[in-house]
């Protein structure tokens, strides 16, 4: 494969907008050339005692192609971290499908009674009975040298994306995991502890703060893996110079300041998203890479580019790469030096890519000789794909486990256990693990006196605080709209909560208004706040990718958000505490105001971050929804206002000790009726009336009062009515303080211990009672031979029958930071009945812009141009009779796929369509789309973890369009 490197440079010297023969966007041949001149600027040269050192093998100087890379420079050892990867008899267990059913109102009821019912697991754990958890891979071996590349085949479910994950030492999903797997002679258990950082996977799904652009993304992931300054000789110029070069080779520049978007703000295009998420892992630096599915999205050009660049970076920087790709092209197929082929988590072949065809042949399987090799390797077990050598017919394996069968007693299954023995021999003769080891801690940013050498990072917590900052800081820029919208909503509530108290009297009929007042000015900031539980699991996976590759603490990411929400909090309470306090007539001393507003941010952030505690410590939205709600009743109710502390019951008085709120609003009362004196009137003074104007022969009634005085110091009525000492106030607002740094330290703890929801991954639920149906079969949703088919009819017969779609010119502007970018122009076409147009183009060439255009889905911008349906405008009901399969998988989480796809016929389809046509309709698209095992499984969410596979949802997307019979599609 090293060919591949020199044709790289030869491309690379004909057009810099070409490469390997193609014009790409990612450019293999200037990225390693710059990486190399990065590599020439910016490593710090040797001493002359470093020198020294290094002709006695003993040299510690940092080079640029050393960190990234893990080699030393030529003078030192003949190797450093070329760590590689050995896995032998990995077999993967998880949950029963049996177990996994969705949730309802009576599971926790069904659960306790089933529990009790098994003896309460006693007798479970008292038997010795075989281990009742699905087998997911069987009897795994292979081996991935440092310099090899590795590409993993399969159909969907074949198993694939369990095998990567394990082998990416993403191992807390499975109920158990046997075998060993080996990383240069490191246990998964030390790389975990310790080398988190040196194995990075990435997943087949993109997952980024969508508010980040491009740039700030790799900027953030660079700099958490930046050595310190003794390391480099210019540390700004080296990530401004390597954040270039990953922009350059992936194909990046054009849109690095543009935010990354989701599938609900629009931002890059989905190649594009999936090429940033290649670029991060690049700049982890580790030493062995695992890809799962990560050429989705990509159009072939830059799937075929991508995999090249992993050709380069393995050749060069020795490491260990395992790719899974679907449909890969031969082109990319050569890539590779070996092949792995699995179905049904058995192993069916490992060895040389130019190996594999001849094995199957051997076995019987004849390859087509217009078929890719990975398409034939993928469909061996599809009895309706393959072609049988003739003579085999009646010996060639059907099942997978007939192929694991002869895979296991085959000669090329001894020779990779060989492969395997020799390779993990020469690891323990070279000591790699120690050389791992010593060459990581070597690496870190000041040292081992800075960070411990049992720490995965690979730079301070300080460090890493600085550029969560930085992260926080932009994230809340490129969302810069919801906090205007908070400003604007506090201050009409502050307005409308204000006229409720308008300038309280300070007499005893505002004493208690007076309380109620602060209360209400309390509670609102709270209750403002309470989507903080939801919000701490917005960007979830994020951070749990980010500690995967060992980029930063969680603890440093908490502290950063506290901080991060500080100064939003300080401009919103402001503006609540400007207008609801003088409107409200509260005491008009500054001082006293702005203890008042001290004290309502305080509080503010205290009860924020334990919302986000919250968040941290549940497993799904909505327990943190119901867990959040119960905290503000339970704080708001034994404040000391609502239930007076004489009257809370002695079994519940305690919650006040611990109440936050409660030391809050006593810090508020007490700043408030300080120096106010209230004035005896009304009904508070018995008897009342003409006549009674006699102190000497009236009493007052309100708490705090003394015998012969109209006047009642506030300090005095506080302290009678609700036991608040005013001389505590600080006392109280140092609680306050103290349980806030306390929710600080528990949340930093909670995420950097416990993790909760999806791991990249989703596990399917199923309803406990299946629905009843009569399932549709292949002869159903078949074309009737009786009738005539639509192909069958002549042209003018088609265009009479069916529909004609037309654009001309059409043309689509958005506004960009006040200027207009123009994104379709002059694009004109047609589509004519019973016929499939291919749309096609490199990735972010417009393709996705243009469909959003024709199906009328733009909602910004400026469109242009002519769309006429049967030579007429659109009409109204255009959107109901097309449908439109997006490229995100955008679904309701909480219904099945069956329920789904009814809901859309239900509402699409013609009203003279009975309910019963319409869910045979909906039967025989299940079946066509073959998703009759999920048709009662929950459609589910990757940030929970649970649901429909990333494949199945894409089949989802699809089928919930052909449901609504679209005239065009």
């Amino acid at each position: 494969m090293s060919s591949i490197t020199d044709d790289d440079s030869a491309s690379g010297k004909s057009s810099p907008d070409m490469s390997f023969g193609e014009p790409l966007h990612v450019s293999v041949a200037r990225g390693v050339s710059k990486f190399q001149s990065i590599q020439r600027a910016y490593s710090r040269p040797l001493t002359v005692a470093e020198e020294e050192e290094m002709m006695a093998g003993k040299g510690s100087a940092f080079d640029l192609t050393t960190w990234l890379t893990g080699r030393q420079q030529q003078q030192g050892p003949p190797f450093a971290k070329q760590v590689g990867l050995v896995f032998d008899e990995l077999s993967v267990y998880g949950d029963p499908v049996r177990d996994r059913h969705i949730a309802t109102v009576a599971t926790p009821f069904w659960k306790l009674a089933k529990f009790a019912m098994h003896g309460f697991g006693i007798p479970k754990l008292m038997s010795k009975s075989s281990d009742t958890h699905r087998l997911l891979l069987s009897k795994i071996t292979g081996v991935v040298e440092d310099g090899e590349m590795l590409l993993v085949l399969g159909r969907p479910g074949a198993g694939c994306s369990t095998l990567l994950r394990v082998l990416g030492n993403h191992r807390s999903m499975y109920h158990r995991i046997d075998g060993t797997v080996s990383y240069g002679g490191l246990t998964p258990e030390q790389v975990d502890r310790a080398y988190r950082g040196e194995v990075a996977y990435c997943s087949e799904e993109d997952f980024h703060h969508p508010t980040l652009t491009v740039r700030q993304t790799l900027d953030f992931a660079i700099q958490c893996k930046m050595p310190s300054s003794r390391m480099l000789k210019d540390r700004s110029g080296y990530k401004a110079e390597f954040l270039d070069t990953l922009l350059e080779m992936f194909g990046l520049t054009n849109c690095a300041d543009t935010i990354v978007g989701n599938a609900f703000l629009r931002g890059v295009s989905g190649g594009e998203r999936k090429r940033v998420s290649i670029a991060e892992q690049v700049a982890s630096g580790a030493s062995v890479d695992v890809w799962d599915g990560s050429t989705r999205g990509l159009d072939s050009s830059s799937a075929l580019d991508y995999v090249r660049s992993l050709r380069v970076m393995t050749d060069v920087l020795h490491k260990a790469t395992v790719v899974s790709v679907y449909q890969a092209s031969e082109d990319i197929y050569e890539v590779f030096d070996k092949v792995m082929v699995i179905d049904e988590g058995r192993q069916l072949f490992f060895g040389r890519t130019s190996e594999a065809v001849a094995y199957f042949e051997a076995l019987g399987i004849q390859k087509p000789a217009r078929q890719t090799t990975a398409d034939f390797l993928t469909g061996v077990t599809q009895l309706d794909e393959r072609r049988i050598v003739p003579g085999f017919e009646n010996s060639a394996p059907c099942s997978a486990e007939d192929f694991e069968r002869m895979w296991i007693a085959s000669a090329q299954r001894n020779a990779v256990g060989d492969q395997a023995s020799k390779f993990e021999q020469q690891v323990q003769d070279d000591k790699r693990g120690h050389a791992v080891r010593e060459f990581v801690d070597q690496t870190k940013m000041g040292g081992s006196t800075a960070i411990s050498r049992r720490s995965p990072y690979s730079t301070t917590i300080l460090h890493q605080l600085r550029c969560l900052l930085l992260r926080e800081i932009g994230m809340l820029w490129g969302n810069k709209f919801d906090f205007i919208i908070k400003a604007l909503y506090t201050a009409v509530f502050a307005i409308a909560g204000a006229t409720i108290f308008l300038q309280l009297p300070t007499t005893s009929d505002g004493a208690l208004a007076r309380g109620g007042c602060l209360f209400y000015a309390l509670l609102f900031q709270i209750l403002c706040e309470e989507g903080q539980s939801t919000k701490a699991f917005v960007g979830k996976l994020v951070d749990i990718k980010h500690q995967r590759l060992a980029l930063a603490h969680p603890a440093a990411l908490s502290i950063a958000q506290v901080l991060t929400e500080l100064p939003t909090l300080a401009v919103t309470g402001f503006v609540f505490s400007l207008i609801f306090y003088f409107t409200a007539g509260l005491a008009s001393s500054g001082g006293q105001f702005f203890a008042f507003y001290l004290f309502l941010l305080m509080a503010t952030l205290c009860l924020s971050t334990l919302f986000r505690l919250i968040g941290s410590i549940v497993s799904s939205v909505d327990a943190a929804h119901t867990l959040a709600g119960c905290t503000i009743v339970v704080l708001m109710t034994h404040t000391g206002f609502l239930i007076p502390v004489d009257s809370m019951r002695p079994y519940f008085r305690w919650i006040r000790y611990i109440n936050p709120l409660a030391y809050a609003w006593s810090a508020l009362m007490s700043n408030e009726f300080r120096n106010l004196e209230l004035e005896c009137a009304g009904a508070s003074l018995v008897p009342s009336g003409p006549g009674f104007n006699d102190i000497a022969h009236q009493v007052c009634t309100l708490q705090g009062a003394r015998a012969g005085s109209r006047a009642v110091q506030g300090t005095d009525y506080i302290e009678t009515a609700y036991q608040i000492n005013v001389s505590k106030q600080w006392t109280q607002f140092g609680a306050v303080i103290g349980f806030w740094i306390l929710f600080v330290i528990l949340r930093a703890l909670a995420m950097e211990f416990i993790h909760f929801g999806s791991k990249g991954y989703t596990t399917t639920v199923s309803k406990r009672q299946k629905t009843k149906v009569a399932p549709a079969t292949k002869d159903q949703t078949s074309m009737d031979e009786n009738k005539p088919a639509f192909l069958d009819l002549s042209p003018d017969e088609k265009i009479r029958n069916g529909t004609t779609f037309t654009w001309k010119d059409l043309n689509y502007s958005v506004p960009v930071k006040g200027e207009s970018r123009q994104l379709l122009n002059k694009v004109s076409g047609f589509i004519k009945p019973g016929q499939m147009t291919a749309l096609m183009g490199s990735s972010g060439a417009g393709k996705t812009t243009l469909l959003d255009s024709l199906s009328q889905r733009k909602t910004i911008g400026t469109l242009e141009g002519q769309v006429l349906m049967n030579g007429a405008e659109l009409a109204r009901s255009f959107r109901r009779s097309t449908g439109y399969a997006e490229q995100l998988d955008v679904h309701a989480p909480l219904v099945t796929v069956r329920e789904a796809l009814r809901f859309s016929a239900y509402l699409r389809q013609e009203a003279s369509v009975s309910d019963t046509e319409k869910n045979e309709y909906v039967e025989q698209v299940i079946c066509r789309l073959g998703m009759s095992d999920i048709s009662d499984c929950l459609v589910g969410d990757p940030e929970t973890g649970k649901g429909i596979s990333l494949e199945e949802r894409k089949r989802l997307t699809i089928g919930v369009e052909l449901v609504s019979k679209p005239k065009i599609l």
